[in-house]
């Protein structure tokens, strides 16, 4: 897919930010999901799972859905290069109470500028915790 292209699939599907849908630019992923509370990727995912779900995408421009492109390559999960398996599988090892029903990550590399965004689809927190918070390991 060509970038123009998948802007247009992105203001098709995700055409702004609201309850459903929050933009990040996180230009490089490589300290997004180490638990910097309210600075990374694991934050967004747990105050979107504690609402009602929703999608995050990741590697466009806040407000102007401009594609950026987000870098991986220095991502790494206990040694290993991260993919989007890797990385659904660190949210729900350090979000309690997420499911992994329904949480997956597409992944979207564009043919003529190389630019990567991932598309996080986030559930609302499991029922049987209903009236809990979720949490990250190691917090309060």
């Amino acid at each position: 897919m060509l970038e123009f292209e998948l802007q247009q699939y992105l203001l098709h599907k995700y055409p702004q930010e609201n309850a459903c849908c929050e933009w990040k630019e996180f230009k490089n992923l490589k300290n997004s999901f180490c638990g910097d509370e309210k600075n990374d990727v694991i934050s967004y995912v747990s105050a979107i799972a504690n609402m009602e779900g929703a999608h995050l995408v990741v590697g466009v421009k806040d407000k102007t859905l401009e594609i950026v492109g987000t870098d991986i390559s220095r991502l790494t999960f206990s040694g290993q290069r991260a993919n989007t398996q890797s990385a659904t599988f660190k949210l729900t090892e350090q979000l309690t109470y997420l499911s992994s029903e329904g949480l997956s990550i597409e992944e979207f590399v564009t043919e003529d500028s190389g630019k990567r965004v991932w598309i996080i689809h986030i559930p609302k927190h499991c029922l049987v915790a209903q009236y809990l918070p979720t949490r990250r390991h190691g917090s309060g």
